[in-house]
Order: C-alpha cells, then sequence, then structure tokens
C-alpha cells in the first residue's frame, strides 16, 4: 500500500487536502460541529434584550402590579443569568454596521411606513399600532350596543414603537416601528455573517451568498402557479402583481420575500429563534436557557415560537435523549415560566374561536393527501434531498421532519400553523440550502445536488419575484384615525374573517382580576367621519 502524506501529490498528479474542518468522511458539511459549538455572546444577549423588552412593556402597561411585579423580575433574573456575558462583541464595527444599514433597507420593503406598497395586512397592522399609540392601555372597544373587547393579539412586534407614539403620534410610531424592524433585521443578518464565517472561513463572498439565499429563499411555487393559471386561461404570468403561494389552498409555507410583505412580525422572533438554535444547539449552558427566548418570540408570535420550540424539543431529545429533561429543568428556565405564565394567559384568552383540527378532519377527501404530497415536494423535499448529499446536521434533519408533519393540523383563518409555525425549520432550510451551496463537492453524486439545488434556485427566484412584483404597485396611505374594528369592517378581508385572532370579548374570566382595568374607547368613530382610506387602500 502507498502511503500519500496530505497535501502532496498522487500517482496520477492530482494534489490530496486534507477536508475541510466539518466535513465528515463523505465529504458533506456537518453544520452542528460547524456552528452548533458556538458559545454564547454579546449578540445573543442582544438578540434576547430585543426578543424581551416587548414583554416587559406588556407587564408595566397591562397587568396589575401584583402579577406584573413578580413576572418581571423572573424575567429580568433569566436574563441575568443568561449566558454571554462574558464573551465579546463576534463581529467587527465595519461589519455590524453594515448588517444594520441593510437591514433598514431590508425593512423598507416591509411597507412599514407606506412609502412603497403595503400589502392588506397592513390595514389591520396599521389600526393596531394607531390603537396602541393613541390612548391608554390595555387597550379596550365598546361597541354602540353595550359589546365590549380586548386587543388581544401577540405585540411584541407593536408595543414599543407604540410606547413612542404615545409621546410623539401616529407618524412617530410608524418611524420606530420601521427603526426597530430594520434593528431586527440587522440581527438577522449579523447571525447569517456567523454562519458564513464559520461555513466557508476565509472565502470572499460567502456571507453575500448566505444572505441573498436567504432574504430570496421560496419554494417552487412558480411551476404551480403557472399551470393554474394557464388552466384557468388567465395566462402563465397572472400572479405578477399578485402573488401566489396559495396555490394548494390548503396550507402554505411562506417564502421569505412573502414573509417580509405580509408577516414581518411573525419572520422576526422566527428566524432569530432558529439562527440562535443553530449557532449554539451544542452548547448546554445555552439549552439550560433556552426557556426565555422561546417566552419572549411567543408575545411575538406565539405558533411561530411554537415552530421553533417544537424544533429545540426535537434537538434536545436528538442530542441528550432523556437527559434533555435535567437540561430544561434549570433555575433559568423555570423564571422563565414564570414571566411565560401571563404572557401565555393573555394570548390564548378567549381563543377557542379560532377554527383548529386535523387537515383530514377539517378538509376530507382523496384529494387532500396527494396535495399534501405536492407541496412538500415543491416546496420542501426539492431543497433537503440534494442538500442532504452536501451536508449533514440534526437541526437540519429535524427541521424537514417538522415541515413535512406540520401541515397535519390546521390552526387559524390562514392555516397558520404551516404559515407561521413553519417559519423557524423553513429560515434552517435555507441556511442549510446555503451551506449547500458552499460545501465542496468531492463526487459526482454531490455534484448534481449542486446543479440541482442552483436550477431550483433559478426556479423559486422567479417565484420570489412574482412576490416582490406587489411593491412595484401604487403605495397607499396608512389611516392615522381608523381603530381597529372600524378598520376591519372596512378591510378587503371583513367577509372572511372574524379577527378572533385580534380581540377577546370583555370581560374575560381568564384575564379578569389581574389585568389592569380596561379603559374601553368607541369602537367605531361618529357615523359621517372621513373614509379609513379616503386615497383608496390596497
Amino acid at each position: 500500500m502507498i502511503s500519500i502524506p496530505k497535501g502532496s501529490p498522487s500517482p496520477n498528479g492530482e494534489l490530496h487536502r486534507p477536508p475541510p474542518a466539518g466535513s465528515t468522511p463523505t465529504g458533506r458539511l456537518d453544520l452542528e460541529r460547524l456552528l452548533g459549538d458556538s458559545a454564547p455572546d454579546r449578540l445573543t444577549l442582544a438578540i434576547l434584550a430585543y426578543l424581551l423588552f416587548p414583554g416587559l412593556l406588556f407587564l408595566l402597561g397591562w397587568v396589575s402590579l401584583w402579577v406584573a411585579l413578580p413576572a418581571g423580575l423572573a424575567a429580568v433574573a433569566a436574563f441575568a443569568l443568561a449566558p454571554g456575558w462574558r464573551g465579546t462583541w463576534p463581529l467587527s464595527a465595519r461589519m455590524t454596521a453594515l448588517c444594520l444599514a441593510l437591514g433598514l433597507l431590508w425593512a423598507g420593503a416591509t411597507g412599514a411606513h407606506h412609502l412603497v406598497y403595503s400589502s392588506a395586512d397592513w390595514q389591520i397592522r396599521d389600526a393596531v399600532l394607531r390603537d396602541l399609540a393613541a390612548g391608554p392601555w390595555p387597550v379596550g372597544y365598546q361597541e354602540a350596543g353595550g359589546a365590549q373587547w380586548l386587543l388581544r393579539a401577540p405585540l411584541g412586534f407593536y408595543l414599543p414603537a407604540g410606547l413612542l407614539g404615545r409621546i410623539g403620534g401616529f407618524r412617530a410610531a410608524q418611524i420606530a416601528l420601521w427603526l426597530s424592524t430594520g434593528l431586527g433585521f440587522g440581527l438577522v443578518l449579523m447571525l447569517l455573517a456567523l454562519v458564513a464565517r464559520a461555513v466557508a472561513p476565509g472565502r470572499r463572498g460567502a456571507f453575500a451568498l448566505l444572505a441573498i439565499v436567504f432574504i430570496l429563499f421560496h419554494g417552487l411555487d412558480l411551476l404551480p402557479n403557472m399551470w393554474l393559471d394557464w388552466r384557468f386561461g388567465t395566462g402563465p404570468l397572472a400572479s405578477w402583481g399578485r402573488g401566489g403561494e396559495w396555490w394548494p389552498r390548503l396550507f402554505q409555507y411562506s417564502g421569505h420575500v412573502t414573509a417580509i410583505l405580509w408577516a414581518p412580525n411573525h419572520a422576526m422572533p422566527a428566524w432569530l429563534l432558529a439562527l440562535l438554535l443553530l449557532r449554539h444547539g451544542r452548547r448546554p449552558e445555552f439549552l439550560r436557557h433556552l426557556a426565555l427566548p422561546l417566552a419572549a418570540g411567543a408575545f411575538w408570535s406565539p405558533v411561530a415560537s411554537a415552530g421553533a420550540a417544537l424544533l429545540a424539543g426535537a434537538v434536545l431529545l436528538r442530542q441528550h435523549g432523556w437527559r434533555a429533561a435535567g437540561l430544561a429543568l434549570s433555575p433559568a428556565n423555570l423564571l422563565a415560566v414564570l414571566f411565560a405564565i401571563p404572557v401565555c394567559l393573555y394570548l390564548v384568552a378567549g381563543s377557542a374561536a379560532v377554527p383548529h383540527g386535523p387537515l383530514l378532519s377539517v378538509h376530507p377527501g382523496w384529494s387532500t393527501p396527494l396535495v399534501w404530497a405536492v407541496f412538500l415536494l415543491l416546496e420542501v423535499l426539492c431543497w433537503a434531498v440534494p442538500a442532504a448529499l452536501l451536508i449533514r446536521g440534526r437541526v437540519f434533519m429535524a427541521s424537514v421532519v417538522l415541515l413535512c408533519l406540520l401541515p397535519a393540523y390546521v390552526f387559524g383563518p390562514g392555516n397558520e400553523m404551516t404559515a407561521r409555525g413553519g417559519m423557524a425549520p423553513l429560515a434552517v432550510l435555507a441556511v442549510a440550502v446555503a451551506a449547500a451551496l458552499l460545501a465542496p463537492q468531492p463526487g459526482r453524486a454531490q455534484q448534481a445536488a449542486r446543479q440541482a439545488l442552483v436550477g431550483f434556485a433559478v426556479i423559486a427566484l422567479g417565484g420570489a419575484a412574482m412576490e416582490a412584483s406587489l411593491l412595484l404597485k401604487r403605495p397607499w396611505p396608512a389611516s392615522a384615525e381608523c381603530p381597529l374594528l372600524e378598520a376591519a369592517r372596512h378591510s378587503v378581508f371583513a367577509a372572511t374573517t372574524d379577527w378572533a385572532h385580534y380581540l377577546a370579548p370583555w370581560p374575560e374570566e381568564m384575564l379578569s382580576g389581574w389585568l389592569q382595568e380596561l379603559p374601553a374607547r368607541p369602537a367605531e368613530r361618529a357615523a359621517g367621519s372621513a373614509p379609513c382610506w379616503p386615497e383608496g387602500g390596497p
């Protein structure tokens, strides 16, 4: 047997080099080894503070002192115990500033400021922000007939901007919302920069590739949309200016362009939690403090955070087995539970009216499993199968399994179980695809897998462009006058939505006694008032 030293030429003249760090014997990149061992640092703490701050505002502004004080102190104590205080800031000042600037630019596409086209959901989001900025908290409404309602919604996205709006008015709240969204997206980009550094150290353009793949990540929705539009006689490109991720009619996985246009409030916590899990998932000290970011994220989007929690639970069990219970029952996690109790009670109050149930019960029929299978092929497996030839990792595989199973249950008027619950595992899949494109291709199978990913990326880019085409439509101004109930009754969704995911009847037994007194305001303006959107809405 001839022994060939590393880095020396082989008998056929080819140079033998050691495999890249983090590679398995088959040449696949191991995302766990490359990413999951990163120690928590000051960036981890900054993200935790960003997610936690709205929940603390909720306790101060909405909850009676006898509940707010112990819950708030528990949250602050859990934050003080969080790992990372002895760490450093992991990025240079230049890269940090670049990520913040790009995050602000990225946030501009959400439509929060209405300088570009804003999706129809902003009719309701603007009303929530306006009501938070206009009056005392908690926010309640009284209809002319005497019925009372509580604003009961995930408010993490809105509360900091709403607080500034109480000082500077609705326009100040809009600016603050844009800035806070830009900060959140900047934090996402910082995490992506660290992922790129770990996956492809020293490789020029690695961060740019990873960021582009993440920002534009979509399924192959373009193919079924073109076919359906052609069948209906509207032309293969009819989804231009309309978008088209609801082609299955039963569920959707929101591509990342769709997410920032329609649901940035849900995408933000999902992406941050997913990237934190990717970066620190193998560190026991992070897992002993995992409950606080999950509880904080729930106030932004309970279903998106539930998806992240399922992902974290699967990873914990796979890595530690039943010993995971010992990690979970740490003092910091128990403190986080004390903070989570009033937040979660508020979020679930009066939610029984939200439609939910097993998929095959809600949508019986032979076509449902077929649509499910085609949906997974075009949204998940097209990426996961070729990527698995180039990379490996527990978080990656757990994300794929979770994405395959989530459609089995329907929750919410827009089936938030997939649309929101799938955001965290979909973010992991996006990172996995980008890492696969950066991975070495030592054999023909790996080269074919990379070519397949590139081909699918071209198709997905077409779908992302269809979604982004909404930004070319005429912007419409936000309503600074319409309260939530009036905006809901005049919105484009008035005929199809009952708003149980935004409002709870008051008084509510679950909340009475520990929520602050509800200062109900009129549900609608006086008759003869100007329309909510006198210059036209979406």
